[in-house]
């Protein structure tokens, strides 16, 4: 055998390690790929129902954040109200003592000096 022939086994030899090392390769990666997607599979399945329910708590807290925003709207219009009731009330009230307070003052006085003359 001569060494061009023994090149030539050689090369085959190689080549032929070498497909067989290029199928090992891609069957793994084949095994590879198909628990990626079933994996996958599984993560979405999971998933989905999360995503809806986080999707609906989501909503209902917008709710809630607009009736809070009404209510807290209501409340400072009621405050308000109050304010000037409460404003109303004191003038109301705060007026005719000051002046029932004037008029006892004045009375006072009067009869003083009335009581003085005689």
């Amino acid at each position: 055998m001569s060494a061009i022939d023994l090149l030539a086994v050689l090369g085959a030899i190689s080549l032929v390690v070498a497909c067989v090392t290029l199928w090992a390769a891609a069957t793994r990666m084949v095994a590879a790929s198909r628990e990626i997607e079933r994996t996958a599979a599984e993560f979405r399945e999971a998933v989905t129902p999360l995503v809806d329910d986080l999707s609906r708590s989501a909503e209902l807290a917008a709710g809630e954040v607009e009736r809070v925003e009404y209510l807290l709207d209501l409340s400072e219009g009621i405050g308000r109200r109050v304010d000037g009731t409460t404003g109303a009330a004191y003038r109301v009230i705060t007026t005719p003592a000051i002046k029932g307070a004037a008029l006892a003052e004045g009375t006072k006085q009067a009869v003083r000096r009335l009581g003085r003359r005689a």
